[in-house]
């Protein structure tokens, strides 16, 4: 009877919820002024969603979001050089990229002369943003702890990213680029090291810290102002899991990524006050943060992200000497069906998505008792008998039953991509890619690269779509979490290795746009966005007086107030809403260490909610006041008790 719950219950969205179809018109070529000299344009839109709805990355263990913590931004890099087609890359924080997310931004960013080929969406994955907007209905079921494709989410995602490749393409001038490389150990360990050891005869050590991508890669822009350039903004991408918030926290939250892209922002604050870094995943998908023990949570994701942000200072002060009005760009885009593959294309590709056993036992450090240590789910468990199957040692989540599921129902419309900037080299793909399938990804486009120049090849996971992950074979026989979680069988990697040096191979010869015209989709729906409504707004006010709280070692001390206002559905979290006026600044909720919580209860005169500041260790502001910006007028504020 247990059993047949659960299925039921799993079933039940598959079954019984609603289809929304939709379609995305592309067009192939669209017209773009030239320019004489290389152009950059960059630009940020806040992308965080009301209150309410579900959140990706940790399934069924996630919570519907309470508030926020750090806002979740989406932030846009156009790029166009003499005589070329321009080209935008937006790093978004965000738990995965999205097929039709990407399509409908496209779409939508016709007037900027960017084509879909052209565009690439880079994530954090951050397991503290919503999810139902991706394109498959296995992920938007069982990637967060509700079911279903939201099309108002989406709608309100593909406007704010679309806007904001508007505003950079409005905002371009000549410019000036570098792009470099530097290594950081010591603030990101293996999480499945045995599986990575078997990659080897020999291992090379038993370090988990060790056994990381410690590669930071940047492209730094710098714009003409007057007579000059100045620094205007930088790309990043390195390796870490956005897991540093662990599972059944509530708040919306940029995890370790937000700090990554503030402390270098906040280096420049004087140089340049619009200054704008965006930090994405590069081969992440074994490589988590080093967090203390039993420590994880705010504190440990912000030691984390600074140390990170203080190391993209570093490298983005090292590439002044290498800045030059050079650009040069290419692109390569092609969208596979993997159902539709012929048997010389797939490289071993299984026929068909099949989710392993170890996928409900979780990752390492993420464990749920008594889940992850039973036989079958927990990690290091794989298949030994009947293993002459395509999926191999893979144990088959509910066996058979599985194949009750149709196969579109998994992801299976893959955009790959290979990018030139100068000698960059990215190559964004809608994999988890571990440590050293990335290696094998990038030895293999490398080797496809003309032998002219020191390339730089860095792999972007998640980018573009979701296909949970992709494993060395080594790996996949050990079946831990990221072997469990490869849909595709033991082959992927193949798959991609092959797939990606062809399409570079293709873009030395002419850029490639092989992405359908007309797309189509098809998805199970259930909104959780709220529907816009007009009923009047209440007058927003503090009621109490502010009480101090001391330090629980994993969030930090911090203030907290009750604030009255307008109930959940219609708060406008991607609004500016919270500031803490102090003697010598003005603290925005920009910065971080502004919380709102939704308290779940209501008040005489609308919603309460509870309000934190957690104050910067070591500070010393003087006497601040806590503000809320009002609806009507964003510039007037109210002014609590004062703090000290």
């Amino acid at each position: 009877m247990a059993l047949s719950g659960g299925i039921l219950h799993a079933a039940w969205p598959f079954l019984f919820y609603p289809v929304t179809s939709f379609n995305v018109s592309l067009n192939e070529h669209l017209p773009y002024q030239k320019q004489p000299q290389a152009q950059a344009g960059i630009a940020e839109r806040d992308i965080t969603p009301p209150p309410g709805l579900p959140k990706f990355g940790y399934s069924a263990w996630a919570r519907e979001a309470d508030g926020f913590r750090t806002r979740l931004k989406a932030r846009a890099f156009y790029l166009q050089g003499p005589d070329q087609a321009p080209l935008a890359i937006v790093q978004l924080d965000l738990g995965s990229g999205s097929l039709p997310l990407h399509h409908r931004v496209a779409e939508l960013i016709e007037a900027t002369g960017v084509t879909a080929d052209r565009l690439s969406l880079l994530v954090t994955h951050t397991h503290s943003g919503p999810g139902q907007y991706l394109g498959s209905d296995f992920y938007n079921v069982f990637g967060s702890n509700r079911p279903g494709f939201d099309p108002a989410l989406f709608e309100f995602l593909s406007q704010q990213i679309a806007d904001a490749v508007i505003a950079a393409h409005a905002n371009r001038k000549d410019a000036r680029f570098a792009t470099g490389q530097a290594d950081l150990y010591g603030y990101t360990r293996n999480r499945s090291l045995e599986a990575w050891q078997n990659n080897f005869v020999t291992p090379p050590h038993s370090d988990a810290m060790q056994a990381v991508n410690p590669t930071m890669t940047m492209l730094r822009i710098d714009q003409r102002e007057g007579d000059h350039f100045v620094p205007a903004g930088a790309l990043s991408l390195y390796s870490i899991h956005g897991t540093a918030i662990p599972p059944f926290t509530a708040p919306y939250h940029a995890d370790v990524w937000h700090w990554i892209s503030q402390q270098l922002e906040q280096a420049l604050v004087d140089r340049q006050p619009g200054f704008i870094h965006g930090a994405a995943q590069a081969t992440h998908a074994d490589n988590n943060p080093a967090w203390q023990e039993d420590l994880r949570g705010d504190k440990e994701a912000q030691r984390i992200g600074t140390a990170l942000g203080n190391h993209a200072v570093q490298l983005f002060h090292q590439l002044e000497p290498e800045l030059s009005p050079t650009l040069i760009t290419k692109t390569a885009s092609r969208q596979l069906d993997l159902l539709e593959q012929t048997d010389s294309a797939r490289f071993g590709l299984c026929e068909r998505a099949i989710t392993g056993a170890a996928v409900v036992g979780a990752a390492n450090g993420d464990e749920v008792f008594p889940i992850s240590w039973l036989p079958y789910f927990q990690e290091g468990w794989p298949r030994r008998l009947f293993t002459d199957h395509c999926q191999g040692v893979k144990q088959w989540m509910l066996s058979k039953l599985q194949l009750l599921l149709p196969a579109q129902a998994f992801p299976h419309q893959a955009l790959l991509q290979v990018i030139q900037i100068n000698d960059l080299v990215l190559v964004p793909l809608p994999w988890e890619i571990t440590l050293e399938s990335g290696n094998r990804i990038r030895e293999a486009v490398m080797e496809t690269l003309p032998a002219d120049r020191p390339w730089k090849v860095e792999v972007s996971s998640l980018a573009n779509g979701y296909f949970g992950y992709a494993v060395t074979p080594q790996e996949y026989q050990h079946q831990y979490y990221e072997g469990g979680h490869t849909l595709y069988g033991p082959h992927t990697l193949d798959f991609l290795m092959a797939q990606s040096a062809r399409l570079s191979q293709d873009m030395q010869q002419q850029d490639i746009n092989d992405i359908p015209a007309e797309q189509h989709f098809r998805l199970r729906t259930r909104q959780y966005f709220p529907a816009p409504t007009d009923a009047p707004l209440p007058e927003r006010t503090w009621v109490g007086k502010p009480r101090y709280h001391s330090d629980d070692g994993l969030a930090g001390a911090y203030w907290e107030a009750q604030l009255v206002a307008e109930p959940p559905e219609q708060l406008r979290l991607n609004s500016p809403l919270l500031a803490a006026h102090c003697e010598d600044q003005i603290i925005t909720d920009e910065s971080g260490t502004l919380q709102l919580l939704d308290t779940g209860e209501t008040h005489s005169s609308g919603h309460r909610y509870q309000v934190r500041w957690f104050p910067a260790q070591g500070s010393n502001t003087g006497l601040c006041k806590l503000a809320v910006h009002l609806p009507a007028n964003p510039v007037k504020v109210r002014l609590s008790a004062a703090l000290q």
